[in-house]
């Protein structure tokens, strides 16, 4: 079997804390913690590790917080290929309460044209061999608003399955590459079309309706496939034969942060062995819903993914 590619240049380190109750201005001491190697790209590769899939992940790294993401993705076991940068890897803080969770998110290293080009190159190599390539999550300050487009075509130069989860300009742009399939969420597809707001996480009303115009609309830009998730109210995949919803089951919501990402590393598990898009769709709600039942980002409990999966019809 083919092995699959995951580019995340932004590579961070994620501290996950919860706290009894969240106020603006107050001091919060932890009830719990947990800190790891992060950026959604490694999200993703960890979810498909949970599943007993390996991937490569190929992203910056700056600093001594660099060095210490790359150490903590070794003790994991996620292979990952770094390329140098100046600066400093960025932090990444979610704030569990009894509200819905908070999160701060740094910008990352500042990517000069030589460092960008170091890395373009490095996943250029690396695509011989590979079955999917996917694009997954921010980007620095500095890197070209073509970067995952220029990406997506060098992939698909090569034959892999192309799969483009980023946002703002560099989705905007991507799109034109035709890439084989672009994950936004709702808020980032709404993005697109000029509807700009605060990036909630909450649910919004007609959820899965907005995201049904939404998948339309963006796919018409390039894309063979567009497929938007509503968090807990599921996804909307659009298609040149149809646009199809698919719900998701309840679960207990521990944390939702990289839902998304498990989603996608379902995706990758069934395309990757010839499973239609509808059952890859199945398998990523599932393993969405079930990374929302853990604590960390990322991870899913394989019995609990096939529970999940056997709740949902095709």
């Amino acid at each position: 079997m083919k092995r699959t590619l995951i580019a995340c240049p932004n590579l961070s380190l994620d501290r996950t804390m919860r706290v009894e109750r969240a106020f603006l201005g107050n001091v919060h001491r932890s009830i719990e913690s947990d800190v790891r190697g992060g950026g959604k790209g490694v999200n993703v590769a960890r979810a498909l590790k949970c599943m007993g899939r390996d991937a490569l992940v190929a992203g910056f790294s700056a600093g001594r917080t660099g060095h210490a993401v790359l150490s903590l993705l070794e003790d994991e076991g996620i292979d990952t290929i770094a390329t140098g940068a100046n600066g400093e890897t960025r932090s990444c803080l979610t704030v569990l309460s009894e509200a819905p969770p908070t999160v701060f998110n740094e910008s990352g290293p500042d990517i000069e044209d030589d460092a960008w080009e170091r890395f373009e190159s490095t996943v250029t190599e690396q695509l011989d061999g590979a079955g999917i390539f996917a694009f997954s999550g921010s980007l620095p300050p500095g890197a070209p608003a073509e970067s995952a487009a220029r990406l997506i075509d060098r992939a698909r130069a090569r034959g892999c399955t192309t799969i483009c989860d980023t946002s703002r300009a560099y989705l905007e742009v991507a799109l034109a590459a035709g890439p084989d399939l672009v994950k936004p969420n709702l808020s980032e597809a709404l993005a697109l079309m000029g509807e700009h707001g605060v990036e909630s996480m909450d649910v919004p009303p007609n959820a899965l309706e907005r995201a049904r115009e939404a998948a339309d609309a963006l796919r018409a830009l390039g894309p063979k496939t567009v497929i938007v998730t509503v968090g807990s109210a599921g996804v909307v995949y659009a298609t040149e034969d149809e646009t199809r919803a698919v719900p998701s089951p309840k679960v207990e919501v521990v944390n939702p942060v990289g839902a998304g990402d498990c989603f996608v590393a379902g995706l990758i598990l069934e395309l990757a062995s010839g499973a239609s898009l509808h059952e890859a769709a199945l398998t990523g709600v599932a393993m969405g819903a079930a990374g929302c039942e853990t604590f960390p980002a990322g991870l899913v409990d394989p019995a609990r993914v096939r529970e999940l999966r056997a709740l949902l019809k095709g």
